[in-house]
């Protein structure tokens, strides 16, 4: 990466070869910790670096606390605030794991944490519809059984 300093705090993340819908041929990405970069290999016998673009992760959107990054099997399109750009990768793999770089780095979570968040977020979404506290009554189902936490009665939510 000859074109472009990376600054002191920032770190790559990821590297590949893909396809650009607006140059031709191959073109290098290299995903860094604030950035998206893309240089094309120019000439024949001395092989040059030229910086096709750079899309800074801050001017990706977000919408309903979503990154505005979608992947369909090898093509990835990104929306940022000035224009889409579709990419495609040579696997699914390389695709995937490019997109959730992106979205782990924008959001400051790994998919763990944002599977774990829904998960809370619907639990107590029941819990303030029914009134339960449904961590306690499963606690209780697996403690004493399905017919011992009816005998013992379910239990409500407490009010604070």
């Amino acid at each position: 990466m000859k074109n472009y300093e990376l600054g002191t705090n920032e770190v790559i993340l990821y590297e590949d070869i893909i396809r650009h819908s607006k140059v031709k041929g191959s073109v290098e990405l290299t995903l860094t910790s604030q950035k998206i970069i893309f240089e094309k290999e120019k000439g024949i016998l001395k092989k040059e670096k030229e910086l096709i673009d750079i899309i800074n992760l801050e001017d990706i959107k977000i919408y309903n606390d979503k990154v505005q990054i979608q992947q369909k099997g090898v093509e990835v399109n990104i929306q940022t605030i000035n224009e889409n750009i579709k990419i495609s990768f040579y696997s699914m793999f390389k695709a995937n794991k490019f997109v959730t770089n992106i979205i782990n780095t924008i959001t400051g979570t790994t998919i763990t944490k944002r599977g774990t968040d829904k998960i809370n977020t619907a639990i107590n979404n029941v819990n303030d519809v029914l009134g339960i506290d449904t961590r306690d009554t499963l606690k209780e189902v697996i403690e004493n059984g399905i017919a011992g936490t009816l005998i013992k009665g379910i239990k409500r939510k407490n009010k604070k």
